[in-house]
């Protein structure tokens, strides 16, 4: 009876295998493109990200652009100098007197000519000049601000892909491993099964335990690609080009973090926090320039003139003349056409506020999700080292009865999978810690 369930058992994983394998054989890729991998540092690679990123070089020229329309604002207070000039033809001017009763011709020249150059300075202007120029700084400031976070966003992106591709290769390395383990096994099966001494049974659970492995490799080898792929834009290095992490036992932090500190230090280092600040003042440049539309502006003015004929038709000679004085210009309707804007400006002010608390609502939020997540990994990397040497416990002890054939080969393939899922999570949870701890750097400002 148990003769045959046992062949209805082995017909079932037999037809499950031959099926699996099948798909397998135009899927499965060799991991020999990861062997000409280009190795890089985590240095190197920041690096590499602060001189090649894309939205970094936009980020700077919006800068470049900013500082420009600085010195543009500046300009507002050279003085103005234009030079016009014209040049007529009069052809045949006639003199009526009465309601065209009677007309004269008049002997007169026929080209006339003038040139004039005028010069203004502002002197006052209600202060809306240097306001103007304060928000172009404002804005500069902005744009920098905006270029530092950038860079920190680059640098966040490139260390954590960094050390999700080490994560992979740590998995690659360890599934190849059992790999190596389960051909051993399955070679020393297909003579047991021979022999007598094992069932078909056997060696075809070990062999999907195989391929299962296989297909692990062969998605983790995927990843590093797509990985590889991103991290090649992030850095400006040609897409196809796949990277290998150095990553060194050093580089696991074990820093002590305090989540009070870890505010205060976000508080004092986050670029939104300044962005936030900047933009209270710009509301305020805001309300200070429409309130310059009150005051009256002052203008100092020069002119050179040049005439020929001076006035027609007694005087042909040239007339020259210069001239300098002040001219004054106040808008008087400005004191109830702008009641409304100085309203909108206040209540963009209180806006302005309430976003510089929003943003510090949200760099809270993203520094303690980033110490949790800090602390938790810590604590995680314990539980997986007693994990591995618990696994590590219950396979030798399961290997020892079934080659003393006191264990079926379900048993020693459960104990080599749980070895293996323990010694993974024990790779995935160093680099999570080195992923978390730069995650919260991040949060702190200080990537």
């Amino acid at each position: 009876m148990y003769y045959w369930q046992f062949r209805v058992l082995n017909l079932k994983y037999l037809t499950f295998v031959l099926l699996y394998c099948c798909n397998l054989s135009f899927a499965q890729q060799d991991t020999s493109s990861l062997a000409s991998a280009k190795k890089i540092r985590l240095d190197e690679a920041i690096l590499l990200g602060i001189k090649n990123n894309r939205q970094l070089k936009l980020a700077n020229a919006d800068l470049a652009i900013a500082n420009e329309n600085v010195s543009q604002a500046k300009i507002a207070k050279a003085p103005r100098i234009s030079l016009n000039g014209g040049y007529n033809y009069i052809g045949d001017p006639k003199l009526y007197e009465g309601f065209y009763a009677r007309n004269v011709t008049v002997d007169y020249y026929d080209h006339q000519a003038f040139a004039n150059i005028i010069s203004s300075l502002p002197i006052y202007a209600g202060n809306a000049i240097n306001t103007r120029i304060n928000q172009q700084e404002l804005i500069s400031e902005m744009q920098e601000s905006a270029v530092k976070m950038t860079e920190a966003d680059v640098k966040n992106a490139i260390t954590e892909q960094y050390f999700t591709l080490e994560k992979l290769y740590r998995q690659i390395e360890v599934t190849k491993q059992n790999i190596i383990n389960t051909d051993i096994r399955i070679n020393q099966l297909k003579s047991r099964v021979k022999n007598g001494q094992n069932l078909t049974s056997d060696l075809l659970r070990t062999e999907l335990q195989q391929s299962n492995f296989k297909v692990s490799v062969f998605r983790s080898t995927n990843t590093i690609q797509l990985i590889s792929n991103y991290l090649d834009i992030l850095i400006g290095f040609p897409t196809n080009t796949i990277l290998k992490p150095e990553v060194a036992e050093s580089m696991i932090p074990t820093e002590n973090m305090n989540l009070q500190e870890s505010l205060e230090e976000a508080f004092l280092n986050r670029e939104e926090m300044k962005r936030a600040d900047i933009r209270i003042k710009l509301s305020e440049s805001s309300l200070s320039l429409t309130k310059s539309g009150f005051k009256p502006s002052l203008n100092a003015n020069l002119i050179l003139n040049t005439e020929y004929p001076a006035q027609w038709p007694n005087y042909v000679n040239i007339l020259n003349y210069w001239a300098a004085g002040l001219s004054l210009n106040w808008d008087l309707s400005s004191f109830y056409n702008l009641k409304h804007r100085i309203g909108s400006d206040k209540l963009e002010i209180d806006k302005s506020n309430i976003a510089l608390e929003v943003t510090k609502d949200q760099i809270t939020t993203e520094v303690k999700n980033a110490y949790v997540r800090y602390v938790e990994s810590k604590e995680n990397i314990k539980t997986y080292k007693k994990d591995v040497e618990l696994s590590m416990s219950n396979y030798k002890i399961v290997k020892s009865r079934y080659d003393n054939d006191f264990a079926l080969i379900s048993e020693i393939v459960d104990a080599e999978l749980q070895l293996n899922n323990s010694r993974i999570s024990l790779v995935n949870a160093n680099l999570d810690l080195i992923i978390q701890y730069y995650s919260l750097q991040y949060a702190m400002g200080k990537l």
